[in-house]
């Protein structure tokens, strides 16, 4: 079929500057391997099939990629052009177009390689590859270009003449071919370089060498172009990767009052309003109701937040607040907890899956674990549910309006009656009725001296 099309990621490189026994696609960058930004840029194109090429010795990357792609395996490294050849079993019958993407380009967005679809299309040439202009292009292949701006070549570096090395527009890799075009080209491959490698760029010399037209779609964004390739690269491509999805969020809204200092997912949903300061750690599919705050040195790990709620300096890790509910500093909510409007939870307060109705007050220095509490509930400072016995987790139930003393201590299972007072440095090891006062060791009826 004329308009079909087919995605090849080149994804075998070793990686030898990262120092490292990890793949090199399979690092992460702002939270996701590096293949993963490309398979994404595939998947973008909703092409018939995706292949990635991958080194001998890179079952991981096989794993990861699973079934969102066909893995072709590389057995020797002999350049870009002989990887994509290790696809052309595939390509031989294939009348659309071929994209071609490096697993490590993770900065490259989707949009653009879909922009680089419609350029190929309209230009109707035989190829269409992306550059962009660099302020400092040393290292990168130069663009070459025709009084009437098709490309003329592609000189690499070593190969460039002082005018030719001067130019500032490069050569990104990315490349759209005609497919019948492409697995022409790669079979006129030969390896006459002092590496003795097969250079995918080669193809683009040999179909120009033939009369055909390549056209190159320049970037805006210079940093679309970067590659990662060792520990100090993989670190800039994060940094950039992050501040755009920053910026993505301050223009629905957001206030970041010092964005450099911010981590965040790609999952993460923030409403409008919301402040965020700095040293914030944002990730899995945390979302943030409108109106909130997060204060400094917060962390929020697949929390989910309602309007109006202030985080001081804690960490919520999939769990959720209720509208105008605040936490710390220094709390920890973990373990699916649930708190719903209006809840207080206090300094260095820890909750674990646990649920607090409507107006409870859960007091500095507290532990409630595998427990539920109702409306308007005061936990006291120091109060600790023992939920574990040593082999077992037991869950206790509060009623509402129930007040705990300070370094009161319940002892799990037990339930508190509706009303409940459970005095100062009380131990609770049997249920209290609705209404009753409770104090000592252990917790015995309060009853006043006649």
């Amino acid at each position: 079929m004329a308009n079909s099309l087919t995605a090849i990621i080149l994804a075998a490189g070793e990686g030898t500057r990262m120092n490292s026994k990890l793949p090199k696609v399979l690092h992460a960058v702002a939270g996701e391997p590096m293949i993963d930004y490309a398979l994404q840029n595939a998947e973008a194109l909703k092409p018939q099939k995706i292949y990635v090429v991958v080194g001998a010795k890179s079952d991981e990357v096989i794993r990861y990629v699973g079934k969102r792609a066909v893995s072709v395996i590389q057995k020797e490294r002999l350049g870009t052009g002989h990887a994509v050849q290790q696809v052309m079993p595939f390509l031989k019958s294939l009348k659309g177009n071929v994209v071609i993407l490096y697993g490590d380009a993770c900065l490259t967005r989707s949009q653009t390689i879909l922009a680089l679809r419609q350029f190929h299309s309209v230009q109707d040439g035989e190829a269409a590859l992306l550059s962009a202009q660099v302020e400092n292009p040393f290292g990168y292949g130069r663009v070459i270009r025709d009084a009437d701006g098709t490309v003329e070549r592609i000189v690499e570096e070593k190969d460039a003449s002082e005018d030719e090395r001067a130019v500032d527009e490069v050569n990104a890799g990315l490349y759209i071919f005609k497919a019948n075009r492409l697995v022409e080209a790669l079979k006129k491959l030969k390896a006459n370089n002092a590496k003795k490698e097969y250079y995918l760029t080669d193809t683009i010399h040999y179909l120009l060498n033939q009369g055909g037209k390549v056209h190159a779609l320049m970037v805006s964004d210079a940093s679309e172009v970067l590659g990662v390739n060792d520990r100090n690269q993989l670190a800039q491509a994060h940094r950039v990767l992050n501040l755009r999805r920053i910026e993505e969020h301050q223009r629905e809204g957001v206030t970041f009052l010092n964005p450099e200092t911010v981590e965040i997912g790609a999952e993460v949903a923030i409403g409008q309003d919301v402040i965020i300061e700095g040293n914030v750690y944002l990730s899995g599919k945390t979302v943030i109701g409108e109106g909130s705050r997060i204060q400094s040195g917060s962390r929020l790990l697949s929390a989910r937040l309602g309007k109006g709620v202030v985080v001081r300096s804690s960490r919520i890790t999939e769990s959720q607040l209720g509208d105008g509910s605040d936490a710390g500093p220094n709390a920890h909510i973990r373990g699916g907890s649930v708190l719903d409007k209006h809840v207080h939870v206090g300094t260095n307060a820890e909750l674990k899956n646990a649920h607090i109705a409507t107006g409870s007050k859960v007091g500095h220095f507290s532990y409630v674990g595998d427990a539920q509490l109702g409306k308007d509930v005061n936990v006291g400072a120091g109060c600790v549910f023992a939920n574990y016995d040593g082999k077992n987790k037991h869950q206790t139930k509060v009623g509402d309006k129930v007040f705990l003393g300070s370094n009161s201590t319940l002892v799990a299972p037990v339930v508190i009656g509706k009303g409940a007072v459970v005095g100062a440095g009380a131990v609770v090891t049997k249920n209290v009725a609705p209404a009753v006062t409770v104090v000592g060791v252990p917790a015995q009826v309060f009853r006043k001296k006649k």
